[in-house]
């Protein structure tokens, strides 16, 4: 009968065992079970009131001192209603000040007035609101005035802007710019003339008209508070440092108002969180022309941050530094969108780093949805919730490191025995077989 070698002894099943429920254990202490959010969860809670005779979906942009008291991505935002959670969806800014889509469209009754000037006509599609024309043209150095009117019948035109300014200066190594700004219009028709007779010449190959993102209708772009921190002019730059108070507000254009004319500087916009280390966020061109007396200005520059701390640099080479005699700094708020009955209160609670990010059925089919036509509704003060219950959420590690450290040990002390025991074993059987061949 041929017996087992005792030099391939398998290490005791009970050594794996222990060591497994040990390590089943560490996994328990490093992956905590998440907590759900409850209204003792939060610190703060405010009053919405609503604006509504029926059920109904309701627009609340957030308040900056919602927006700068909650955690990043605002996953710390819950609504209740006696105690019962109310789903949302959550409209961040980025969504709302979306660029707005543009699409050509086609040039009607086209033609040449008896002064010379081109005229021409626009359909506006049904229901929509456009606030920029787009003039396409290949020609270059040329400079046109540019008169928009509009008509909800082709009989009756009234006069929506008559002195705007396309333009080419390439030559001069400037600037292009082919937009008209309007206000923000829904007239069936639009009648556009471009005068004649002030510089080069204009080939019209098409027009492009940019819808107005329907969002902004209920939610606009606010003024930034800020306090300067740093204003000077040296080696043909000048620099600005601007304190926003609040990080997570998002900001999302710089404008500068000057009395300066003839003049076109780039500009560079950096922000921080400390006021020390400073990241490029873009750059743009500032000018403003005087035209053969027809004015054209690009004083905005549009970017994206939700830090603190703003730099703004314009390099003015060998020019004098511009006179700048105020800059404005805007953004606008994510705004929450939530079913509700008038015969209910609510209230928005917030102020947490207890619980996770919500995930509603609302948030999936948010974008069918019209936030033109929402009730908007607002926040009374805001106030301490007294319900509020601190909950220490750190992994287990963290508040109980000390049985960490006694359970690291304990399974070392295991692996050291299990490997102690395994080379004894094996060891002991080698010791056999040469006794067994002496």
């Amino acid at each position: 009968m041929m017996k087992a070698n005792p030099g391939n002894r398998k290490i005791p099943t009970r050594f794996f065992t222990h060591f497994l429920l040990l390590f089943l254990f560490v996994l328990a202490v490093l992956f905590p079970v998440p907590v759900w959010g409850a209204e003792s969860d939060f610190r703060t809670r405010a009053y919405i009131s609503l604006d509504a005779s029926s059920p109904a979906y309701h627009f609340l942009e957030l308040p900056d001192e919602v927006v700068s008291q909650t955690q990043p991505g605002l996953p710390d935002l819950r609504i209740y209603s006696n105690e019962e959670e109310i789903p949302y969806a959550l409209i961040t800014d980025q969504e709302l000040l979306a660029s707005a889509r543009r699409e050509r469209v086609q040039v009607l009754n086209k033609g040449i007035d008896s002064a010379g000037n081109l005229s021409f006509e626009i359909e506006i599609p049904q229901n929509r609101w456009i606030h920029q024309i787009n003039f396409m043209s290949p020609d270059k150095n040329f400079i046109y005035q540019v008169q928009v009117e509009g008509s909800r019948d082709e009989r009756e035109w009234v006069n929506l802007l008559s002195d705007s300014t396309i333009f080419d200066l390439t030559k001069e190594q400037k600037s292009r710019h082919m937009e008209v700004n309007l206000p923000k219009t829904n007239f069936r028709y639009l009648r556009a003339t471009v005068f004649r007779g002030v510089k080069g010449t204009l080939n019209l190959e098409g027009i492009e008209l940019a819808y107005v993102n329907p969002t902004l209708m209920v939610a606009g772009l606010k003024e930034r508070p800020y306090e300067f921190r740093l204003e000077t002019s040296k080696d043909g730059m000048q620099e600005c440092i601007f304190d926003l108070y609040h990080s997570r507000l998002p900001s999302r254009e710089l404008e500068i108002i000057t009395g300066a004319e003839n003049f076109n500087r780039m500009a560079e916009i950096y922000d921080s969180e400390n006021n020390k280390d400073w990241n490029f966020v873009t750059k743009g061109e500032l000018y403003s022309y005087q035209l053969d007396k027809l004015a054209a200005k690009q004083l905005i520059i549009k970017f994206k941050t939700n830090r603190r701390y703003l730099k703004l640099k314009i390099y003015h080479q060998n020019n004098p530094p511009l006179s700048i005699r105020e800059i404005k700094i805007r953004g606008i708020n994510p705004a929450v969108v939530f079913e509700a009955d008038p015969a209910k209160k609510y209230f928005l609670y917030w102020n947490s780093n207890q619980i996770k990010a919500p995930i509603y059925d609302i948030q999936k089919f948010k974008d069918n949805l019209d936030y033109s036509k929402m009730p908007r509704v607002s926040m009374g003060p805001e106030e301490e919730n007294k319900a509020f219950q601190f909950k220490d959420i750190r992994p287990w590690t963290e508040r109980n490191s000390w049985l960490l450290q006694i359970s690291l040990v304990a399974i070392a002390a295991v692996l050291l025995i299990v490997i102690f025991r395994s080379i004894r074993s094996i060891s002991s059987g080698k010791g056999n077989e040469k006794n067994r061949k002496e």
